[in-house]
């Protein structure tokens, strides 16, 4: 009868062992290479958020709430003695004047949603960007009547 070798040898098993060690290690930073992109990401899409709100409740505008039709909110500027539009058209979130122009708040809005709550005299502003909800309230007295 004839002994017949079966199996690797020692070369062959190292050989697959640095293969898959290769492969895992690359895997590995593809991942956390995905993560910090992504983290940055949310990051930067939480500050642009920040932003467009904090615009909102600059202490030179010192906005006032007037009224809501559908999805475009009124706002007022006693100082300077104008209006404002807040409102979502084509993906971005803009805020107008009463003159031409429009100052973008944000880009790539899929969702924006604003209610005025006259009992906590607060905005309350739901918007999605980059498939990612945000939500603030902001706190803005009523404009009365002239």
């Amino acid at each position: 009868m004839r002994k017949t070798n079966q199996g690797f040898t020692l070369f062959e098993s190292l050989l697959a062992l640095l293969l898959t060690s290769m492969l895992l290690l690359t895997f590995s930073f593809v991942m956390n290479t995905t993560n910090k992109i992504n983290k940055g990401a949310n990051e930067q899409d939480f500050f642009k958020w920040q932003q467009a709100m904090d615009v909102l409740t600059y202490e030179s505008l010192k906005l006032k709430f007037v009224s809501q039709s559908g999805n475009v909110t009124k706002l007022y500027n006693e100082g300077t003695n104008k209006e404002y539009l807040l409102y979502l058209k084509n993906g971005v979130l803009k805020l107008t004047g009463d003159e031409s122009g429009y100052q973008p708040l944000l880009d790539n809005v899929s969702f924006f949603n604003a209610f005025y709550d006259e009992k906590e005299f607060t905005l309350k502003i739901r918007a999605k960007f980059h498939e990612k909800e945000y939500y603030k309230e902001l706190v803005l007295p009523i404009r009365r009547g002239e």
